[in-house]
């Protein structure tokens, strides 16, 4: 299995989002209690669409107080290799929509943001997550 290392660029509707932190991806499935099933645990998932959530830190707030709320687009992220000469690998979220903005400006540390995406495939057979090497 590949590993990468830093965060090369994201990019979200064709604005650039400078100073990466991190990135975490997470996928998303609505929990069903089973029938008569009085307990706190749920005992299967529903899976009607992909779903993705993503969630990025970045110290570029120029940009994200630019974006609005709602805003809908293509995330792309490109992860440099860990090792030398290997290729970097492009992670795209197709039909992303920022659902969050979370500025921090603190006094003794560089401001900070984290945006808060969600993707959702249009039927049960697409997936908005992508990821491919560089050639």
């Amino acid at each position: 299995m590949a590993r990468y290392g830093a965060i090369s660029s994201i990019s979200f509707a064709q604005t650039s989002l400078s100073l990466p932190m991190s990135v975490r991806l997470f996928r998303q499935a609505s929990a069903l209690p089973a029938a008569g099933d009085s307990g706190p645990f749920a005992t299967s998932v529903q899976l009607h669409k992909h779903t993705i959530g993503v969630e990025v830190r970045t110290r570029d707030t120029a940009a994200a107080e630019g974006l609005s709320v709602g805003q809908a687009g293509v995330l792309s992220i490109e992860l440099a290799g860990a090792e030398a000469g290997q290729a970097s690998r492009t992670v795209t979220i197709d039909q992303a929509v920022l659902t969050g903005i979370d500025l921090r400006y603190e006094q003794i540390t560089p401001a900070t943001v984290k945006l808060t995406f969600l993707a959702e495939a249009s039927d049960a057979n697409t997936d908005p997550f992508s990821a491919e090497e560089a050639a």
